[in-house]
Protein backbone atom coordinates (compact mmCIF):
# COMPACT_ATOMS: atom_id res chain seq x y z
CA UNK A 1 0.00 0.00 0.00
CA UNK A 2 3.11 2.50 0.58
CA UNK A 3 3.51 2.98 -3.33
CA UNK A 4 -0.01 3.82 -4.25
CA UNK A 5 -0.49 6.10 -1.66
CA UNK A 6 3.05 7.35 -1.83
CA UNK A 7 2.62 8.16 -5.54
CA UNK A 8 -0.65 9.59 -4.74
CA UNK A 9 0.77 11.92 -1.93
CA UNK A 10 3.41 12.85 -4.59
CA UNK A 11 0.66 14.21 -6.90
CA UNK A 12 -1.32 16.38 -4.96
CA UNK A 13 1.04 17.82 -2.09
CA UNK A 14 2.34 21.29 -3.06
CA UNK A 15 5.86 21.94 -4.24
CA UNK A 16 5.75 24.77 -2.11
CA UNK A 17 9.09 25.35 -0.37
CA UNK A 18 9.22 26.67 2.83
CA UNK A 19 12.82 28.38 4.76
CA UNK A 20 12.71 27.67 8.59
CA UNK A 21 16.16 28.97 10.47
CA UNK A 22 17.78 28.70 7.01
CA UNK A 23 16.35 25.48 5.88
CA UNK A 24 14.64 24.93 2.82
CA UNK A 25 12.21 22.13 2.99
CA UNK A 26 9.02 21.04 1.03
CA UNK A 27 6.01 18.71 1.92
CA UNK A 28 6.47 17.49 -2.03
CA UNK A 29 10.64 17.41 -2.76
CA UNK A 30 9.73 15.37 -5.53
CA UNK A 31 8.70 11.53 -7.17
CA UNK A 32 8.02 8.93 -4.39
CA UNK A 33 11.29 7.21 -4.76
CA UNK A 34 12.87 3.95 -3.46
CA UNK A 35 14.34 4.98 -1.03
CA UNK A 36 11.38 6.49 0.89
CA UNK A 37 9.45 3.32 -0.10
CA UNK A 38 12.80 1.42 1.84
CA UNK A 39 12.71 3.70 4.98
CA UNK A 40 9.02 3.60 5.70
CA UNK A 41 9.08 -0.48 5.12
CA UNK A 42 11.95 -0.50 7.69
CA UNK A 43 9.91 1.78 9.89
CA UNK A 44 6.83 -0.53 9.92
CA UNK A 45 8.73 -3.72 10.32
CA UNK A 46 10.60 -2.69 13.04
CA UNK A 47 6.80 -2.41 14.88
CA UNK A 48 5.51 -5.69 13.42
CA UNK A 49 6.06 -7.55 16.04
CA UNK A 50 6.16 -5.49 19.04
CA UNK A 51 8.44 -5.54 22.02
CA UNK A 52 10.05 -8.29 23.91
CA UNK A 53 9.74 -6.15 26.87
CA UNK A 54 6.06 -6.71 26.82
CA UNK A 55 6.74 -10.34 27.36
CA UNK A 56 8.50 -9.52 30.20
CA UNK A 57 5.90 -7.57 32.10
CA UNK A 58 3.25 -10.24 31.19
CA UNK A 59 5.00 -13.24 32.38
CA UNK A 60 5.46 -11.21 35.58
CA UNK A 61 2.24 -10.50 36.01
CA UNK A 62 0.45 -13.76 34.45
CA UNK A 63 2.67 -16.03 36.32
CA UNK A 64 4.47 -14.68 39.31
CA UNK A 65 1.73 -11.72 39.93
CA UNK A 66 4.60 -9.28 40.23
CA UNK A 67 2.40 -5.67 38.89
CA UNK A 68 4.93 -3.44 37.87
CA UNK A 69 4.38 0.30 38.18
CA UNK A 70 4.28 2.12 34.37
CA UNK A 71 7.55 3.85 34.52
CA UNK A 72 9.24 0.47 34.82
CA UNK A 73 7.99 -0.79 32.12
CA UNK A 74 8.57 2.02 30.04
CA UNK A 75 12.23 1.93 30.86
CA UNK A 76 12.54 -1.58 30.08
CA UNK A 77 11.14 -0.97 26.90
CA UNK A 78 13.51 1.87 26.47
CA UNK A 79 16.38 -0.10 27.72
CA UNK A 80 16.17 -2.90 25.58
CA UNK A 81 15.30 -1.66 22.25
CA UNK A 82 18.15 0.83 22.83
CA UNK A 83 20.77 -1.82 23.73
CA UNK A 84 19.72 -3.41 20.29
CA UNK A 85 19.96 -0.42 18.22
CA UNK A 86 23.49 0.14 19.99
CA UNK A 87 24.82 -3.16 18.85
CA UNK A 88 23.76 -3.22 15.71
CA UNK A 89 25.57 0.80 15.33
CA UNK A 90 28.42 -1.37 16.84
CA UNK A 91 28.29 -3.98 14.27
CA UNK A 92 27.52 -2.11 11.24
CA UNK A 93 31.39 -1.91 10.30
CA UNK A 94 31.15 -5.85 10.02
CA UNK A 95 27.67 -6.70 8.68
CA UNK A 96 26.95 -3.98 6.22
CA UNK A 97 30.96 -3.14 5.05
CA UNK A 98 31.64 -3.59 2.44
CA UNK A 99 28.80 -3.34 0.71
CA UNK A 100 29.59 -6.69 -1.06
CA UNK A 101 28.80 -8.42 1.84
CA UNK A 102 24.89 -9.10 1.34
CA UNK A 103 22.43 -10.58 3.83
CA UNK A 104 20.71 -13.67 1.90
CA UNK A 105 17.09 -12.47 3.16
CA UNK A 106 17.49 -8.98 1.48
CA UNK A 107 17.67 -10.21 -1.76
CA UNK A 108 13.94 -11.04 -2.38
CA UNK A 109 13.33 -7.50 -0.73
CA UNK A 110 15.49 -6.08 -3.17
CA UNK A 111 14.29 -7.81 -6.03
CA UNK A 112 10.44 -7.02 -4.66
CA UNK A 113 11.49 -3.15 -4.48
CA UNK A 114 13.21 -2.76 -7.63
CA UNK A 115 9.98 -4.48 -9.78
CA UNK A 116 7.63 -1.58 -8.51
CA UNK A 117 9.96 1.21 -8.86
CA UNK A 118 11.87 -0.07 -12.11
CA UNK A 119 10.14 -0.78 -15.33
CA UNK A 120 11.96 -3.67 -16.90
CA UNK A 121 11.31 -4.49 -20.44
CA UNK A 122 9.52 -1.53 -21.09
CA UNK A 123 10.57 -1.19 -24.64
CA UNK A 124 9.85 -4.91 -25.06
CA UNK A 125 6.49 -4.69 -26.90
CA UNK A 126 4.15 -8.00 -26.41
CA UNK A 127 6.19 -9.08 -23.36
CA UNK A 128 5.04 -8.93 -19.34
CA UNK A 129 7.53 -6.68 -17.63
CA UNK A 130 8.40 -7.51 -14.08
CA UNK A 131 5.57 -4.93 -12.43
CA UNK A 132 2.94 -6.62 -14.42
CA UNK A 133 3.91 -9.92 -13.53
CA UNK A 134 4.00 -9.15 -9.39
CA UNK A 135 0.69 -7.92 -10.21
CA UNK A 136 -0.72 -10.60 -11.83
CA UNK A 137 0.87 -12.87 -9.08
CA UNK A 138 -0.47 -10.68 -6.71
CA UNK A 139 -3.94 -11.15 -7.54
CA UNK A 140 -3.69 -14.59 -7.99
CA UNK A 141 -2.06 -15.18 -4.79
CA UNK A 142 -4.85 -12.86 -3.08
CA UNK A 143 -7.61 -15.31 -4.92
CA UNK A 144 -6.19 -18.41 -3.78
CA UNK A 145 -5.60 -18.02 -0.29
CA UNK A 146 -9.58 -18.20 0.51
CA UNK A 147 -9.50 -21.76 -0.89
CA UNK A 148 -6.91 -22.99 1.62
CA UNK A 149 -8.27 -20.29 4.09
CA UNK A 150 -11.89 -20.34 3.97
CA UNK A 151 -13.30 -22.88 1.53
CA UNK A 152 -11.19 -25.75 1.99
CA UNK A 153 -8.77 -25.99 5.15
CA UNK A 154 -7.33 -29.35 4.40
CA UNK A 155 -5.57 -27.75 1.91
CA UNK A 156 -3.47 -26.37 4.32
CA UNK A 157 -1.95 -29.17 6.14
CA UNK A 158 -2.92 -32.15 3.80
CA UNK A 159 -2.29 -34.95 5.38
CA UNK A 160 -3.67 -37.39 3.26
CA UNK A 161 -2.39 -40.37 5.68
CA UNK A 162 -4.53 -39.37 8.35
CA UNK A 163 -7.34 -39.18 6.21
CA UNK A 164 -7.31 -42.47 4.84
CA UNK A 165 -6.93 -43.68 8.53
CA UNK A 166 -8.20 -41.53 11.20
CA UNK A 167 -8.12 -43.59 14.01
CA UNK A 168 -5.40 -45.22 14.09
CA UNK A 169 -2.90 -44.13 16.70
CA UNK A 170 0.42 -45.06 14.41
CA UNK A 171 -0.57 -43.46 11.48
CA UNK A 172 -1.14 -40.35 13.21
CA UNK A 173 1.88 -40.70 15.64
CA UNK A 174 4.06 -40.71 11.95
CA UNK A 175 2.28 -38.26 9.57
CA UNK A 176 0.38 -36.49 11.78
CA UNK A 177 1.46 -32.84 11.75
CA UNK A 178 -0.32 -30.70 15.24
CA UNK A 179 0.58 -34.12 17.43
CA UNK A 180 2.77 -36.46 15.19
CA UNK A 181 6.27 -36.19 13.36
CA UNK A 182 4.42 -34.73 9.89
CA UNK A 183 6.18 -37.25 7.84
CA UNK A 184 3.21 -36.86 5.33
CA UNK A 185 3.55 -32.94 5.41
CA UNK A 186 1.96 -32.04 1.77
CA UNK A 187 0.71 -27.96 1.67
CA UNK A 188 -0.89 -25.37 -0.81
CA UNK A 189 -0.81 -22.59 1.31
CA UNK A 190 1.89 -19.92 0.97
CA UNK A 191 1.37 -19.05 3.88
CA UNK A 192 2.50 -22.09 5.77
CA UNK A 193 5.34 -22.58 3.31
CA UNK A 194 6.40 -18.85 4.52
CA UNK A 195 5.60 -19.38 7.80
CA UNK A 196 8.97 -20.71 9.32
CA UNK A 197 11.12 -19.05 6.71
CA UNK A 198 11.35 -17.46 3.59
CA UNK A 199 11.57 -19.94 1.24
CA UNK A 200 12.59 -17.79 -1.92
CA UNK A 201 15.63 -17.03 -0.72
CA UNK A 202 17.20 -20.54 -0.49
CA UNK A 203 18.39 -21.36 -3.63
CA UNK A 204 17.23 -25.20 -3.57
CA UNK A 205 13.32 -23.71 -4.09
CA UNK A 206 10.48 -23.34 -2.15
CA UNK A 207 9.30 -27.44 -1.49
CA UNK A 208 12.49 -28.78 -0.70
CA UNK A 209 13.44 -26.14 0.99
CA UNK A 210 10.47 -26.04 2.83
CA UNK A 211 10.25 -29.85 4.03
CA UNK A 212 14.11 -29.45 5.11
CA UNK A 213 13.47 -26.45 7.15
CA UNK A 214 10.47 -28.02 8.61
CA UNK A 215 12.06 -31.50 9.69
CA UNK A 216 14.66 -29.69 11.28
CA UNK A 217 12.23 -27.43 13.08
Amino acid sequence: MCLPLGQGLAAILPTKSFNTFGYIWSLNPGPFSIKEHVCISVMVGSTLNGMYSNDITLTQYVFYGQVTSMSFQILLALGTQLLGFSLAGFLRQFVLWPSSMIWPSILSDCAFFNTLHKNYSRDDQGKVTQKHAFWIIMVGSFLWAWVPGYLFTGLSMFNWACWIAPKNTVINVLFGTSTGLGMSILTFDWGVISSIYNPLVIPVGPTPSFCLIYCSY
